[in-house]
């Protein structure tokens, strides 16, 4: 039996009653109080059936729902069309995507074929030369609630620098930090870390300011349980010159401290843009959600005004299309990869690659997923990521993800009757920390020109983000006393850009996607120099007995750099596909208000519209209420 099948069955008894709770608005019956029946399958569009709404949003994800449900909620009593490819995951992943502690078994694999979901879709890239020409599976939710349906969880806001960047490079105030910072603090609900819970010793701090009291439907807290490796490597982190600070939503990341997470604590689930958002706008009545539908093409009139999406069913076997019409907008939030897929085969793209493939050209817009460099903007860009994995001498999650009988089932009996214990968080060692290199180790490993690509991004602009994962790989021999945990770093300052374009014309084939990772000398040493502080974080700390990933006979640069090339991975923080940008930019894909260049009521509202690619996590940004505000004024 699969782990993953065994999983299921450890906690058959809580599949139902989360899922139960899950579908409170979409599923089912109930008399309300004024004693009229509400059906809640009136939060689903009819398929087959022709419709027009004020607007239609393309896609389910972080930035679907949020926008959906903003729309549908808003006093004007718009009407909102709600298209999604996939279906909820509480009933398409058993219970693997909303026990927090479960969420490694729902990480999203990048070895190509290794993806085993229903809620997620694999797109293999091309050949990455950086990489020694592996090809890396880029995995994209497919799914109510997006990425927030299948990450690790973790919540951290990007940094004052970043978004002043931002601003400067599209030349709108509009998206400064202190024109942002009030919509970060609006679209979340933070609670407190629960000390009943979890042990005082943690002593966890933040910044309360950070907050608003009546905040959004998108839980950030805590969870209810924090790993033993938290102070072992805290104190590491400091010992190597971080400083620590008030968590990571207050515009500032240089330092360490602990990271929050989308963890409801009432109920101790994923919170995710499906459990917040979305189940918040179908109340309103006027939000009608479409599972299991793929939007085949945007439909222009004569004056590239964009009136319609054409859909089909993403069953072939029942091959159902019909259209969705917008009165006011379509709103494409297809994620990082078919978004800008979707412009193309609707004719807004690169004329030469719409003509290959036989498309219409509704507007010549030449960046649509296409590569760019011009000082940090980028068309497509991602985080590389590299993991290490040790053995420690503390207890983390690796019993569980070894399948241990008994610890397996004292964690969920924990986790059952008092929403505790280690299945209760996300599995990630709360002390997170971000840097810029140390001086000593540019001059050691890097060259003038990666020294001076570094000191061109803002001065809080970090490096290097240290990340640890008590639910981390471990060895097939591991004992029942054994104890692993994974140290990964992602770049954050990175030059090689990437780029996607359209195998065809139609939907159902995926897009071709060329990340060049480790396509630039300079990321290649910045890798390097974060592999030797990776070392340097674990074997200063007091936990860390040995490597077990990489193994301690890779020790030279060389060594360092054939290990490199043959492991590194992603995040999974894509963006810039349909890059913001001035009207003087003629790979800009749309405006700062998300407007798409050459046709009219067309927005992208997604990760795939940022100008650049900001560090911390992008689901923060994406889930911002900034992105309602551009539509509704």
């Amino acid at each position: 039996m699969s782990a993953t099948c065994r999983s299921v069955r450890w906690f058959a008894g809580v599949t139902l009653s989360l899922a139960a709770a899950a579908f409170a608005e979409t599923i089912g019956a109930k008399i309300n109080g004024e004693g009229i029946t509400e059906i809640f399958g009136n939060s689903f569009g009819m398929p087959g059936t022709d419709i027009t709404y004020d607007y239609i949003v393309v896609g389910g994800g972080t930035a679907g729902n949020t926008i959906a449900a903003r729309l549908a909620l808003d006093p004007a009593n718009y009407t909102v069309g709600l298209i999604e490819a996939g279906t909820f995951y509480e009933i398409a992943s058993s219970n693997r995507t909303q026990v927090p502690g479960y969420n490694f078994a729902a990480a999203n694999p990048t070895n190509v074929g290794t993806l085993n979901s229903l809620t997620a879709v694999q797109i293999n890239t091309e050949p990455i030369a950086g990489y020694n020409g592996r090809k890396v599976g880029y995995t994209q939710g497919l799914t109510f609630g997006g990425a927030t349906a299948a990450n690790y969880g973790g919540y951290s806001r990007s940094t004052i620098g970043a978004h002043d960047l931002w601003a400067k490079e599209v030349k709108d105030d509009y998206w400064s930090w202190d024109n942002v910072y009030p919509f970060y603090k609006k679209s979340c609900t933070f609670t407190e870390p629960d000390y009943t819970k979890i042990d005082p010793k943690y002593n966890i701090t933040y910044d309360p300011s950070a907050f608003d009291a009546s905040g959004g439907p998108l839980h950030v807290s805590y969870g209810n349980h924090v790993g033993e490796s938290m102070l072992g490597i805290g104190a590491s982190l400091e010992s190597q010159g971080l400083e620590h600070i008030d968590g990571f939503n207050s515009g500032k990341l240089l330092g360490y401290g602990a990271i929050t997470s989308n963890v409801d604590p009432e109920t101790v689930t994923r919170s995710s843009s499906e459990t917040s958002f979305l189940q918040a706008g179908v109340k309103s009545g006027r939000l009608y959600i479409y599972p299991n539908t793929v939007a085949k093409r945007i439909l222009f009139d004569g004056d590239k005004k964009a009136t319609a999406v054409e859909v089909q069913s993403s069953s072939k076997i029942q091959n159902l299309k019909w259209s969705l019409s917008a009165k006011n907008e379509v709103i494409v939030t297809a994620g990082l990869w078919y978004s800008p897929q979707l412009l193309m085969v609707s004719g807004v793209g690169p004329f030469e690659t719409l003509k290959q493939h036989g498309i219409n050209v509704v507007a010549d817009v030449p960046g649509v997923g296409q590569n760019q460099w011009a000082s940090h903007d980028c068309m497509f860009r991602d985080q590389p990521f590299q993991a290490h994995i040790f053995k420690v001498n503390v207890e983390t999650n690796s019993q569980i993800v070894a399948h241990n009988p008994s610890v397996l089932a004292e964690a969920a009996n924990e986790y059952l009757t008092k929403q505790s214990g280690q299945l209760s968080s996300i599995g990630v060692c709360q002390a997170v920390g971000y840097e810029k290199i140390p001086a000593r180790l540019r001059q050691r490993v890097l060259s003038n020109a990666t020294t001076a690509l570094l000191d061109s991004f803002p001065a809080d602009w970090p490096d290097i983000n240290f990340l640890g994962l008590e639910s981390s790989g471990i060895p097939p021999n591991i004992g029942p006393d054994d104890y692993y945990l994974l140290i990964g770093s992602t770049l954050y300052s990175t030059a090689a850009r990437g780029n996607m374009t359209i195998k065809s014309a139609d939907m159902f084939d995926p897009p071709v996607i060329n990340p060049n990772w480790l396509g630039d000398e300079r990321d290649l040493e910045m890798a390097v120099a974060s592999f030797m502080r990776i070392r340097e974080v674990a074997f200063n700390s007091t936990i860390v007995e040995a490597t077990w990933q990489p193994g301690p006979e890779v020790e030279t640069k060389e060594q360092i750099v054939t290990w490199l090339r043959e492991n590194m991975s992603l995040t999974y923080h894509g963006a810039c596909t349909n890059k913001m940008g001035t009207d003087d930019d003629i790979m800009a894909v749309v405006d700062t208000r998300g407007r798409v260049r050459g046709v009219k009521n067309l927005r992208v509202g997604d990760s795939s519209a940022f100008p650049i690619l900001p560090p911390g996590y992008p689901m923060s940004i994406t889930s911002l209420d900034k992105q309602n505000a551009t539509l509704l004024n």
